[in-house]
């Protein structure tokens, strides 16, 4: 009878065992081991529907090689080809970038994997007001369930983890935050032994919960810029010259490509080539490579005043001036000349000076020219 009544008593003890919370995840791991470093997605994961680029990229053996296949192979204008490749990379649980450790959560990380759309500028990523960011995390929690010293028997609850995704945007940076929270309880049982005036036995007896809590954060940032659009270049016509027309085109943005008829003018301040980060998934973003160039086609140059310039072209009424920046661009188009009247004083049209190495290479040709025509004038004379 007695014993009854202690093994009553045993039993409404358990009800003050305590409750473990509820967590949205459970996934965990009783042995850890350090995430291995996965193949490179340009060699290994090149799958993704992006046509002739994955389909020859089996001819190339090094990643060298199909990094520069795959940046030559995406356009200026690609931001869709490269936000598509971006968003099906396979993250793994390798790090791409820095992580952090604690006791039950191992190899923490969170980072910024893309903007849509971005482009990379000497270590500031341009974005717009729109921009989106990709953002990839990973980390494994790990429960060490081996029997605690001392004790009969372990009951392990696992709890499980949450984290959540802070973003913190300023005028100049992105900051992504990841905070994970983990829980696990241990019921630990010890032997005990209980006599009464029939004898005595041993029990392995609830002693008491050991609460594991732990919690880590772990941050990535990239220095931005909001870059907007606001074109101020613009082109007038200044005078017809029978069938010529003479522009002056203010090229006071980075880009700019003004077209008359079959004949252009482009100015610009960069250019662009495709950037991989955080290998080994390798995401893909434009990088800004300045590249200040002027070229023509069909037309002249009269004169340069800094920004502007006198553009001298074969007169035609299809025409348009196209401003680009990074993500977005403008068109001024036509050419009316019904204001203008019929110049009969033509432009001077100063020539340009050649450059030495022209000169050099000009000169060369000329001395072959005269000494093959030597060879000729003997030759000739001999015969005679």
């Amino acid at each position: 009878m007695d014993r009854a009544i202690f093994l009553l008593l045993l039993f409404s003890l358990s009800f003050a065992v305590p409750a473990c919370p509820a967590y949205p995840y459970k996934d965990y791991v009783t042995s850890y081991t350090a995430p291995v470093k996965p193949p490179d997605t340009l060699l290994q994961y090149c799958n993704w529907n992006l046509g002739e680029i994955c389909l020859l990229s089996n001819a190339f053996n090094t990643t060298d090689d199909k990094k520069l296949f795959i940046g030559e192979s995406i356009a200026n204008d690609s931001f869709a080809q490269i936000w598509q490749w971006n968003q099906n990379i396979k993250f793994g649980k390798y790090p791409p970038n820095t992580s952090k450790s604690s006791t039950n959560i191992k190899d923490a990380w969170v980072s910024i994997a893309y903007l849509n759309p971005s482009v990379y500028d000497n270590g500031v990523y341009r974005i717009t007001n729109s921009s989106l960011p990709l953002i990839k995390q990973n980390f494994t929690f790990v429960v060490d369930t081996r029997k605690l010293s001392g004790d009969c028997k372990d009951t392990f609850r696992i709890c499980g983890y949450s984290y959540t995704i802070n973003l913190q945007n300023t005028s100049s940076s992105l900051t992504a935050t990841m905070n994970v929270k983990s829980e696990y309880m241990v019921d630990r049982y010890h032997l005990v032994t209980h006599c009464d005036l029939t004898g005595c036995w041993v029990t392995c007896d609830y002693y008491r919960t050991d609460d594991h809590k732990d919690s880590l954060s772990v941050s990535d940032s990239k220095k931005i810029n909001v870059t907007k659009f606001n074109p101020t270049s613009n082109y007038s016509l200044a005078a017809y010259y029978n069938g010529l027309l003479e522009v002056l085109v203010n090229a006071n943005d980075s880009n700019i490509l003004f077209q008359i008829g079959n004949s252009s003018f482009y100015k610009t301040n960069y250019l662009y080539r495709i950037r991989n980060e955080s290998g080994p998934y390798n995401i893909l973003i434009k990088e800004v490579i300045p590249n200040n160039k002027t070229s023509t086609y069909g037309l002249s140059i009269l004169e340069q005043n800094n920004s502007s310039f006198r553009i001298l072209a074969p007169y035609s009424y299809n025409c348009s001036l196209t401003i680009s920046n990074y993500f977005t661009s403008k068109m001024i188009s036509g050419c009316n000349i019904s204001n203008l009247s019929n110049s009969s004083t033509k432009p001077q049209i100063i020539p340009v000076k050649p450059k030495f190495f022209d000169q050099l290479f000009t000169i060369a040709c000329l001395t072959v020219v005269a000494y093959i025509l030597h060879l000729i004038v003997k030759r000739s004379m001999k015969n005679a």
